[in-house]
């Protein structure tokens, strides 16, 4: 009567190290979850930063959120709950009520306010499509001869 010890089956592999996931977690033959993976972690799905801090100014933004809000079928909460710095549609006014409260609105929210926005045109004269730079222009004061 000799006793054996029992260890847990490692597969060869160290332990926490990956190995084969027992579950429908994983990528396998089965689940195809994981190929909407990449849209889940892109946070800016739908939103442009110069757009949604143009809509935020004092002047603007009751036009747009009048525009935004219309009544449509197929949007989240009959497209009645619009958040204008995140570009979010909530199902209701609880639900935009919480989403206004989260650290990731607020983080958003003082990002488009306080800190300047990467717009086209900065852009366009960093890929050097800005318009054309010839210097100095002489007056004719100081031309040459």
């Amino acid at each position: 009567a000799t006793q054996r010890r029992s260890q847990p089956q490692t597969d060869g592999m160290a332990p926490g190290r990956g190995g084969r996931k027992v579950g429908n977690g994983g990528k396998n033959r089965k689940n195809k979850d994981h190929r909407q993976s990449g849209l889940k972690q892109r946070a800016n799905k739908g939103r442009w930063d110069d757009i949604c801090a143009r809509q935020l100014r004092p002047d603007l933004i009751n036009k747009v959120l009048a525009e935004k809000t219309k009544p449509d079928p197929d949007l989240p909460g009959l497209g009645q709950h619009y958040c204008v710095a995140c570009s979010k549609y909530c199902i209701s006014a609880n639900a935009l009520e919480e989403h206004m409260r989260t650290s990731k609105h607020r983080r958003r929210l003082k990002t488009l306010s306080t800190e300047k926005i990467y717009d086209h045109k900065e852009a366009n004269a960093g890929a050097g499509r800005g318009g054309v730079d010839n210097g100095l222009e002489l007056r004719e004061d100081m031309a040459l001869g």
